[in-house]
């Protein structure tokens, strides 16, 4: 008499169980589902969908440090759109996120899956370029300004040549430090 009343209460519980454990599993999911959005939003730019500022300067630390264990080097390059104040005043501030949408694909495009690309600030963009000298990083740098130029950048209204960017470069010097 015993048994057959423990035995249904043991079913019971064990079935009981095993959805708590299929629910947690799913809410486990969730939650590293979310986790890796949280993640994705704290080193990605909102507008632009490159990497961010932080995450930048922390590649740049983490090069600077490779670099200084290896020996190797690196370059990066600040790509600034010129006169962006002009288009934002000219089209607005939603044809100003358009170009600069649209900047930063076609910068991003075509680029080793080394290097970092993101957007800076307002309308600086920063590539860094691991394993790469001066020389390097000014193909880079050219063909990035030679796309620019000849694609026809769209923001509610054509740009008419309004468009083009200043590109700096500059190469590991053993003694640099981050800020410089």
């Amino acid at each position: 008499a015993v048994l057959m009343v423990t035995l249904p209460w043991f079913a019971a519980m064990g079935g009981y169980v095993n959805r708590l454990r299929t629910r947690l599993a799913e809410s486990n999911r969730r939650l590293e589902g979310a986790f890796e959005r949280i993640r994705e939003i704290a080193i990605r730019d909102e507008l632009t969908g490159t990497y961010n500022r932080r995450f930048l300067l922390e590649g740049l630390a983490r090069e600077l440090a490779r670099a200084g264990r290896s020996g190797g080097g690196f370059s990066v390059c600040v790509i600034d759109v010129d006169h962006f104040k002009a288009v934002n005043d000219t089209l607005g501030h939603a044809a100003g996120d358009d170009v600069l949408k649209q900047v930063a694909q076609i910068a991003g495009r075509g680029l080793r899956g080394i290097n970092v690309f993101g957007r800076f600030g307002g309308e600086e963009f920063l590539l860094l370029l691991p394993d790469t000298d001066r020389a390097g990083a000014s193909v880079v740098a050219e063909r990035i300004r030679l796309e620019l130029a000849r694609r026809r950048v769209e923001a509610g209204a054509p740009l008419d040549g309004m468009l083009s960017v200043s590109i700096g470069i500059a190469d590991l010097d053993g003694a640099d430090e981050l800020e410089a």
